[in-house]
């Protein structure tokens, strides 16, 4: 059995769908923060709409690590 070359193991269906979840959790993150900032005084108390923005920051920070760390 032959091995797979750098080129089919980089567009392999993992790779694919590791880096898709990647960018849909980064969207979300994202999402999350700005509604913590912009929308949250519209919305939620002042304690809640900083747990959104702190969950939203920290999640991105990670997202960016996680998708500086991927190998294709």
């Amino acid at each position: 059995m032959s091995e797979k070359t750098s080129l089919e193991k980089s567009h392999s269906k993992s790779s694919n769908a590791k880096l898709t979840l990647a960018c849909v959790e980064g969207a979300i993150f994202f999402g999350l923060l700005w509604l913590g900032l912009l929308g949250g005084s519209l919305f939620w108390s002042q304690t809640i709409r900083w747990i959104v923005v702190g969950i939203g920051g920290v999640g991105c920070l990670g997202t960016i690590a996680l998708l500086a760390v991927f190998k294709r």
